[in-house]
C-alpha cells in the first residue's frame, strides 16, 4: 500500500473512533432548497430517506429500514430583506413515495426578496426504529434542521440541512473501550491486506449512532482500494423531489445511495437520465443533470431539467454514469415523477380578457369557461359556464347564471377551482366550484373610459399564489393620479384590500406574473406600467412606468411567465411589443418610479387575409411551457396570429421565433375587454387559444395553438393556407380548419 492509503486508513481511524465514541444521531432525510423553475419559483423539499428510501446494508448512509413519518410541520424563512415566513404544515404535501414531502411554490423573480435561512421543525413516529444491520434504536420525537447559505447572503439551489434523528436507549450495549479499540483493529486490518469478510458483521457491535462513522469507513475502504472494472449500484430514492414538475422549464432532483465514493468526482456531463413509462421500459427522453451534490456518505443529490418533449404523465426515471476516473454506476430501481405542462401559479399569468378558463394543472380534470354575456358597451346580464374538455369525465352542456347587472370579464382560480366575474357597475361575483354566486361590492367610485368603453369595475385576474382576484377599476382619490386603481380580493374571505390608486392609468387588459409579484398594464397613452405587488401577502408595494416612445396605444397585456417575457398588443396596427422583464432595472420615483428592459416591437402581416380589426387587440399566452401566445383583433374581423415565443430569456433583444397568421369563416370577435383568452390542457398537455364571438356570445371555438403555427402557408408568407386555397381562411367545418379548431357554444 502507497502513503497515500496509509495516510487515509490511519486518518479515517482517527475520525471513526472520535464519531463513534461521541455522536448521538441517526440520519433521517433533509430538507433542500430547490429551485424549479430559475429565476421565477423555488420550494423548500424534505426527502425522507427511511423505509423504501434507506441505504442497503453495509451502506449506512442512511439506515434507517423503518418508515419514519414525519408531523407537525413547521417552517420558517428568513429573507433579504429583513422580513419572516412562517408555514405550518398545510405548506407540505405529501410527495409520491408517502414519506417525503413537496414543499409550496416561493416566488423568487422580479424583486421579490431572497430566502437566505430556513429553519424547519417537527415530529417523528414511530419513535422505535430498526436500521438496515438489523439493530434497534429509540430516538427522540422532536427534530430540528437549519439551512445556511453555501455562498451567502443567500441560499442557492441544493443548500440542505440534514434531519437527524437524536437516540436515547437502544438494545445494542454502548461501545467500551475494548469495542473502540476493536474497530481500530478491524481498520487497521484493512491496510494489511483487506482479509476479513466479516468486517461489517463486526462493526454493527461498534456502531454507537451515527450512520457517519460505518459511512467513513466505507469511504476510506473505497478511498484505499485501487479502481475496479466493477459498477457500483446505486439504489434510488422511490421518488424525485419535488415529486411533480413541469417539462420544458422544471427542475426535479434525483437522490440516491451507493453513489462510487473515493474515485474522483461524479461530473454532470457523464450522468445519464433516462425517463420511461415504466421502470426499465424503454427510454422515451434522456437528460444531463446540470449539477450534483453530495448530501452525505454515499448520497448524492442530481439536479435536472425535465425534457420538453414529457407528456402530461408520470414517468419513470433511471440513473447511470462514470466517475471522473473512470468508475461506472448504475441504478437498480427508478425514481417516480409525476410531469405537467403548467402549475397553478403559471396557469394564472392570463390577461384580464372577457374570458375566464378553470384549467386545473393534473389530468385528467374538465377544463371550463367563464363566459361573460356583456362588455363595456352592452348590457346583457348573466355569465355562461361552458365545459372545454370532459377530462374522462361526463359531458355537461353549458350552463347560465344570472346577476343582476352586466358583466364584462371574468378569472379562474387554477388552484381551486373557483372564478370571479366583475359587472360594469362595483358588482362582483364570486363563483364557487359548484357555479354558486356570491354579489361584493368593490372599492370604485368612479368611471374610467377606454377606447372601447367606459366601467367602474374594468377587468378581473387571479393571483393563484395568494388566492387572490386583482380588480382593475375607474377610481378617484385626493389627490387624484390618473382616476384609475387595482384593488384586492381575498377570495378565502371575501375581503377586499385598499384600492391602489395609480399614477399611470390602468390597461383595458392587466396580468398578473405571481412569482415576480408583477401585475402589468400597459396603456393607451404608450405607457407600460408594472404595479409591484407582494407575491406572499398580495400587497402593493410600488409603481413604475416605461413610457416606450412611438409605440402607440397599449391595447392589452400578457406575458410568459415561465421566461419572463412580457407582451402588449398595439391598438391600430399590426405591431406586438416585447420585453425581457429578466434584465429589467426599476428606479424609484414619486408617484412612481420607472423602467427599462430589453425591448422590441415587432409588426405582424396578414398578406392575403384581412387585417387585424381595430389592430393587435386582445394578446393572451398560453400558460406553461409551449411559449405560444395568440394576438387578436377587436369589434369584428376574425383574424388572428399564433407566435411562437423565445424558450429562453436573459441575453439579446426578445423576438418572435415564428409566427403564424389566419382567420376563422363567419368568426366575428367580441367586443372590450377582449375576448380571448388561452390555457394549457391537463389532459393532453397541448396549448388552446379560446375565442368568443360579439356579446352576447353565441358560439365558442378552441384553437389547437402548435397545430395551426404547423399549418402550410402561403408561400413566401406567414399566413396559414386555408380551405378554400391560398388567402383564405380556416373553416371550422373544413378539411383543414376542423383538425385545428373545435366549436364548444352555438346558439
Amino acid at each position: 500500500m502507497n502513503r497515500t492509503m496509509k495516510a487515509c486508513v490511519l486518518g479515517c481511524i482517527v475520525m471513526v473512533l472520535t464519531i463513534i465514541a461521541f455522536a448521538d444521531e441517526i440520519p433521517i432525510g433533509f430538507i433542500s432548497y430547490d429551485v424549479n423553475i430559475p429565476r421565477s419559483v423555488a420550494t423548500f423539499d424534505i426527502s425522507n430517506q427511511t423505509g423504501p428510501n434507506a441505504s442497503v446494508f453495509p451502506d449506512m448512509t442512511f439506515p434507517v429500514t423503518t418508515p419514519v413519518n414525519l408531523s407537525g410541520l413547521s417552517l420558517t424563512v428568513d429573507l433579504s430583506n429583513g422580513s419572516v415566513l412562517s408555514f405550518g404544515p398545510s405548506y407540505f404535501t405529501l410527495g409520491l413515495d408517502g414519506l417525503s414531502f413537496n414543499g409550496g411554490t416561493i416566488p423568487i423573480g422580479g424583486s421579490n426578496p431572497q430566502p437566505d435561512k430556513a429553519i424547519l421543525s417537527g415530529t417523528f413516529s414511530p419513535t422505535t426504529i430498526t436500521l438496515n444491520d438489523g439493530s434497534t434504536k429509540t430516538i427522540d420525537m422532536s427534530f430540528s434542521a437549519t439551512i445556511l447559505p453555501s455562498s451567502p447572503p443567500n441560499l442557492a439551489d441544493g443548500d440542505f440541512a440534514l434531519i437527524n434523528a437524536s437516540t436515547t436507549t437502544s438494545t445494542v450495549p454502548e461501545p467500551n473501550f475494548g469495542e473502540l479499540f476493536g474497530v481500530g483493529v478491524l481498520v487497521l486490518s484493512l491496510y494489511r491486506g483487506f482479509k476479513s469478510k466479516g468486517i461489517f458483521q463486526k462493526l454493527r457491535t461498534g456502531w454507537q449512532s451515527s450512520a457517519a462513522a460505518l459511512g467513513l469507513i466505507v469511504t476510506c475502504l473505497v478511498a484505499a482500494t485501487p479502481a475496479s472494472a466493477a459498477t457500483f449500484t446505486v439504489k434510488l430514492n422511490t421518488a424525485t423531489a419535488p415529486s411533480t414538475g413541469v417539462a420544458g422549464v422544471g427542475f426535479v432532483n434525483v437522490t440516491g445511495t451507493g453513489f462510487p465514493t473515493g474515485h474522483g468526482s461524479l461530473p454532470p456531463g457523464k450522468a445519464t437520465l433516462k425517463f420511461a413509462l415504466s421502470c426499465g421500459g424503454s427510454s422515451v427522453a434522456t437528460a444531463n443533470p446540470q449539477s450534483i451534490i453530495t448530501i452525505i456518505g454515499s448520497a448524492d443529490r442530481m439536479h435536472v431539467l425535465l425534457p420538453a418533449t414529457l407528456l402530461t404523465k408520470n414517468y419513470f426515471v433511471s440513473v447511470s454514469g462514470t466517475t471522473s476516473d473512470g468508475t461506472t454506476y448504475a441504478g437498480s430501481n427508478c425514481s417516480e415523477v409525476a410531469v405537467t405542462h403548467t402549475t397553478a401559479a403559471l396557469a394564472a399569468c392570463v390577461p384580464t380578457s372577457s374570458l375566464g378558463i378553470i384549467a386545473p394543472v393534473k389530468g385528467p380534470a374538465a377544463v371550463k369557461a367563464l363566459v361573460p354575456n356583456a362588455s363595456w358597451r352592452t348590457s346583457t346580464t348573466g355569465i355562461q359556464v361552458v365545459q372545454l374538455e370532459t377530462g374522462g369525465g361526463p359531458v355537461v352542456t353549458p350552463v347560465s347564471l344570472t346577476t343582476p347587472n352586466p358583466v364584462n370579464s371574468c378569472a379562474g382560480n387554477p388552484a381551486t377551482g373557483e372564478g370571479v366575474c366583475v359587472a360594469n357597475n362595483t358588482d362582483v361575483y364570486h363563483l364557487s366550484t359548484t357555479n354558486a354566486v356570491t354579489t361584493l361590492t368593490s372599492g370604485a367610485n368612479a368611471t374610467t373610459s377606454f377606447s372601447g368603453g367606459e366601467c367602474e369595475n374594468c377587468g378581473v385576474a387571479v393571483n393563484a399564489l395568494t388566492n387572490q382576484a386583482v380588480i382593475a377599476m375607474g377610481h378617484s382619490a385626493t389627490p387624484d393620479l390618473s382616476g384609475t386603481a387595482l384593488q384586492t380580493l381575498n377570495l378565502a374571505t371575501n375581503t377586499f384590500g385598499t384600492p391602489r390608486e395609480l399614477a399611470n392609468h390602468v390597461s383595458e387588459d392587466i396580468s398578473i406574473d405571481p412569482t415576480r409579484g408583477f401585475v402589468l398594464s400597459p396603456n393607451e397613452g404608450s405607457n407600460y406600467a408594472i404595479a409591484e405587488i407582494n407575491s406572499t401577502t398580495g400587497a402593493f408595494t410600488g409603481e413604475f412606468g416605461n413610457l416606450v416612445s412611438g409605440a402607440g396605444e397599449f391595447d392589452s397585456a400578457a406575458e410568459d411567465c415561465t421566461t419572463g417575457i412580457a407582451l402588449a398588443a398595439i391598438e391600430f396596427t399590426s405591431n406586438v411589443y416585447l420585453a425581457d422583464l429578466t434584465r429589467a432595472t426599476f428606479t424609484a420615483g414619486s408617484p412612481a418610479g420607472t423602467w427599462t428592459a430589453p425591448e422590441a416591437i415587432i409588426g405582424l402581416n396578414t398578406i392575403g387575409i384581412p387585417s387585424f380589426a381595430a389592430g393587435t387587440s386582445g394578446i393572451t399566452v398560453a400558460p406553461g411551457t409551449s411559449h405560444l401566445a395568440t394576438v387578436t383583433g377587436e369589434f369584428g374581423g376574425s383574424t388572428f396570429a399564433v407566435l411562437k415565443l423565445p424558450s429562453t430569456s436573459g441575453s439579446g433583444t426578445p423576438a418572435l421565433v415564428d409566427y403564424a397568421a389566419t382567420c376563422i369563416t363567419g368568426f366575428n370577435a367580441g367586443f372590450d375587454p377582449h375576448t380571448v383568452s388561452a390555457y394549457t390542457s391537463p389532459n393532453n398537455g397541448k396549448a388552446y387559444t379560446v375565442f368568443a364571438n360579439s356579446p352576447p356570445p353565441s358560439e365558442l371555438i378552441v384553437a389547437d395553438m402548435a397545430a395551426i403555427l404547423a399549418l402550410p402557408r402561403d408561400a413566401g408568407t406567414n399566413t396559414v393556407t386555408g380551405d378554400t386555397g391560398t388567402g383564405s381562411c380556416l373553416d371550422p367545418a373544413g378539411t383543414i380548419g376542423k383538425t385545428v379548431l373545435s366549436t364548444v357554444l352555438t346558439h
